[in-house]
């Protein structure tokens, strides 16, 4: 994407992200707008147990990182998107609203909430699991997008392989489960 883009974020009904992000794509698409417009639903790696797909080699499935919401990245500035987009929304069956910052009234996601979700996704759109391990207090992470980011890390389930971290979206700490397999206890 060229410089400069935004993120807008999508509120959805539960269990439809994707059926949404694709009605919301084709529409935007059939506007023929000079911008780039791509959208998304940001994805967090998921320990499975089931043994139907550990038999298959896969221990790890992907999961909407925040259910119910849709992310689109574009070029188009707050205005025009806002625009464009409102008769989608108005007569989408599956898209609730847009989301906005209750401070100031954007739309868009602030540079800086998008710059460290941009980290955490290593370009993937999606949030893969990593590895580390706990010395006395300390957590320490030694693979993954969490490396460096030990400090984010409010609570830990060993048991369901995660993490919760919290993000920034919208001037709000939003709380998120991040794969995280520990591998030892010192």
């Amino acid at each position: 994407m060229r410089e400069p883009y935004w993120w807008y974020v999508l509120y959805v009904k539960s269990n439809t992200e994707h059926r949404a992000l694709r009605s919301f794509q084709k529409s935007m698409l059939k506007k023929t707008l000079p911008y780039e417009i791509e959208t998304f639903c940001p994805e967090s790696e998921k320990f499975y147990k089931g043994k139907h797909l550990r038999t298959l080699g896969k221990t790890y499935i992907r999961r909407p990182m925040f259910p119910g919401y849709i992310f689109v990245e574009t070029n188009m500035l707050e205005d025009e998107f806002r625009a464009h987009s409102f008769d989608i929304i108005y007569n989408s069956t599956d898209i609730i609203r847009l989301l906005r910052n209750g401070n100031d009234g954007s739309i868009a996601l602030r540079q800086d909430e998008r710059e460290r979700l941009e980290y955490l996704f290593k370009g993937r759109r999606c949030i893969e699991h990593s590895i580390g391990y706990i010395e006395g207090d300390q957590i320490v992470v030694t693979g993954g997008p969490l490396v460096g980011l030990e400090s984010i890390i409010k609570k830990i389930n060993r048991h369901h392989r995660t993490a919760q971290i919290e993000v920034d979206m919208f001037g709000q700490k939003q709380t998120v489960d991040v794969p995280l397999e520990i591998i030892s206890k010192q």
